[in-house]
């Protein structure tokens, strides 16, 4: 036999007790409604979106990582020993998208799909905050993590002796930034692709 406990604003017990106990039901976040089973078992309802189809997402995972690296070619070009400007940016888009753009996206990108995809509302805001998040990270660890012994940047130091400098951090802010940008450009393309144009449904509860 299943019961089912009111829903209060607080984070609290619902039995009238002073107590909490195992068998008690409390709010957190969106969970709605809870039910208690027959062996005291705890069942919480969480609130599920609308989401977009699998086919406008695998569409935008292709599409996307390829336009950001067009784009950061466009704005960074690489190979100044080339006279041709189209072909630096074509250069460029390749080596940006298959080190730079499509692993993040099959490491983070993909897994973070598939975990938010239902439980969080895919609006632009957040597809902006995740790709400025997936394109950020690997930069970050390999910032952090796995800098040189000695590095200059224009005549500054910005690695010694395995340390990052204060030139070194200035540096990698500067680059940080950059990729969060084109990281959140990514990211409002992601949403125009994917989710752009998909009903805003009521949320649906779905017990666990």
């Amino acid at each position: 036999m299943l019961t089912f406990c009111p829903v209060v604003k607080s984070v609290r017990v619902i039995i009238p007790r002073k107590r909490r106990e195992p068998d008690g039901c409390h709010t957190h976040l969106r969970v709605q409604f809870c039910r208690v089973g027959c062996l005291g078992k705890v069942h919480m309802a969480v609130t599920t979106f609308a989401s977009p189809p699998w086919w406008r997402i695998a569409v935008a995972v292709i599409v996307v990582p390829l336009a950001a690296s067009f784009a950061y070619a466009v704005y960074s070009p690489a190979y100044q020993g080339l006279p041709d400007m189209m072909e630096r940016v074509v250069q460029t888009t390749e080596v940006v998208a298959f080190f730079g753009a499509y692993p993040p996206t099959v490491a983070l990108g993909i897994p973070l799909i598939l975990y938010f995809r239902g439980r969080v509302r895919a609006s632009l805001a957040n597809c902006a905050m995740a790709g400025a998040s997936v394109a950020t990270f690997p930069w970050l660890c390999l910032t952090v993590f796995f800098g040189p012994d000695k590095a200059y940047t224009n005549d500054h130091i910005t690695y010694q002796n395995g340390m990052m400098t204060w030139w070194g951090l200035l540096e990698t802010t500067e680059l940080l930034t950059e990729i969060a940008v084109f990281g959140i450009a990514a990211g409002g393309l992601f949403w125009l692709i994917a989710a752009a144009g998909i009903k805003k449904q009521p949320p649906s509860k779905v017990f666990d």
